[in-house]
This record gives structure tokens, sequence and C-alpha cells, in this order.
């Protein structure tokens, strides 16, 4: 009797063809594997510049007139109002405001840097270096007509002037407000990374967000246009906006690609900046 089996020719050919589907199946799962990091790392990327972009275009709506101290390709300095009030009337060296609801934490971590009122040509005197303190004198504000809401307080605040035509009248409206400056720089939780960082004040600088690419930076709007200047004009009353050019990067450059992922997000915000 014979005994059934391969032959070589046989053999051969079943490695071969066990061969290529072995290689057609690695290279899938490299290239599934590839695929998957490449996603990871966009959206890493998409989620620094989104997460930079719902930080800053907040503050940056709230620019008021000539609250754009200074402007460059990579940073920009603002007056951000964080709480509004009527003014009262001037006990003693301080200023009483009546200030309306705001939010608790902004308030808490507000450094202020002074405070503003409403003159009757409809401009803002603004009066910087001033004191913020808790009041509770209430009788000052009820003897002007003028109510605490609920959930507000009464402020006091020094270091305004106490006479001359830019005084503040009761019943002007008025606000308190804080510099703040945003700069893309090195970043120090990524090494050798660009990171997103924020001032307020003269409190220490805090890295937001990172890492972004090196084109990461702002544009400068001025009058209606809507074509943005990539370096700020001399006269920084005439900017009505800028522009985040929010450029993502991921933290790692993924398997098979050359460099590290990114994600370009470039936004407009327009603000009120009309040189008093």
């Amino acid at each position: 009797m014979k005994r059934a089996g391969f032959t070589l020719v046989e053999l051969l050919i079943a490695t071969i063809v066990a061969a290529i589907l072995g290689t057609a199946l690695a290279r899938l799962l490299v290239n599934d594997s590839r695929f998957v990091a490449r996603q990871e790392a966009m959206l890493s990327a998409r989620r620094t510049a989104r997460t930079a972009m719902n930080w800053m275009a907040v503050e940056l709506r709230m620019v008021s007139d000539g609250g754009l101290l200074g402007a460059a390709s990579d940073s920009v300095a603002v007056r951000v109002p964080y709480a509004m009030g009527i003014v009262c009337d001037r006990v003693g060296s301080n200023m009483l405001m009546s200030l309306m609801p705001a939010d608790s934490l902004n308030y808490a971590l507000a450094t202020p840097s002074g405070v503003a009122w409403r003159l009757s040509t409809g401009t803002y005197a603004f009066i910087p270096g001033v004191g913020v303190t808790a009041s509770t004198d209430s009788t000052t504000c009820a003897a002007d007509s003028i109510h605490v809401a609920p959930g507000a307080r009464i402020v006091g605040v020094s270091g305004t002037p106490g006479g001359g035509p830019n005084q503040p009248v009761i019943g002007s409206i008025a606000y308190l407000s804080e510099s703040v400056s945003c700069k893309f720089a090195a970043s120090t939780e990524l090494p050798g990374r660009i990171g997103l960082w924020r001032k307020a004040g003269s409190a220490a600088a805090e890295e937001l967000v990172a890492p972004f690419d090196t084109a990461a930076g702002f544009g400068f709007l001025v009058g209606s246009s809507l074509t943005a200047l990539t370096s700020p004009p001399g006269d920084l009353s005439t900017v009505t906006g800028l522009e985040l050019r929010l450029i993502g990067a991921s933290e790692f450059v993924p398997r098979g690609a050359p460099r590290a992922q990114t994600f370009e997000l470039v936004t407009q915000v327009r603000f009120a900046n009309r040189g008093n």
C-alpha cells in the first residue's frame, strides 16, 4: 500500500502562500496601528487648539475702550473687565461701588489693576493702580437710591481722584478690571515645545496648555476689514479685533510620521477698542 502525503512542491506552494498571507496581515496590522496613532495625535492637537480658544476668546471679547495695552505677533496684553457696578459715593479716601452679581471664582481669582467709569461724553475714565477692598457700608449706596442686588457686594476703591472734571459721578456705570497678557513661549511642561502662557496683573505667569506649532500666534484686525495683519499697527487704538491662529500640535510624533501632527484653528474675535 502507498502512504498518502504531500509532495515537496505542494509543501513549497503552501509555505509561500502562508508567507504572503502573513506578510499581508502584518502590514494590515501595522497600517491600522499607524492610523490609530495618527488619529490620537490629531485629537491631541485639536484638543490643545480648542482649549486655548475657549480660554482666550471669553476674555478677549470683553476688551473695552483703550483695552489693548500691548501687541506682538506672539503675544497680546489687554485690560479685561471682571466686575460691573454703579458708583455710590465717596467715603473718606474710598469710592464705594455697588457691584452686580459676578462669577465668584472669576472674582476671587482676579487681580485688580484699575477701575473705569462712564463719563457724560460716552467714553470711560480709567484709573490704574487702585486698591479694592470689601465694604459693609450699604447705607451710603441706599442714600443715593442705589440698591445692592442679591448675591452682589459693595467694595471700596482707593486711589481714585476726589475732584476735577473726570471724578466719578454718583450713579455712573463703572467696572473693575485686570491686566491680562497671553504669550506663546517655550513650554516648561514639554521642554523643547511651545506653550501658551497667561499672566494676570502682578501674579506669576502660568502655562495654560501645550504644545503648539511654531507658526501659532496672533493677527490684527483694523477697522471693518476681515483680513488680519500679521504684525500690529503703530496705533493700537485702531485695532478692532484679533485673529487667533491656534495651531495645536500633538505631544508625540506618531509612528511612521515625519513630525508631530498639527491641527490649525483660526478664529476672529472682535471687541471695543476705541481710544479715549
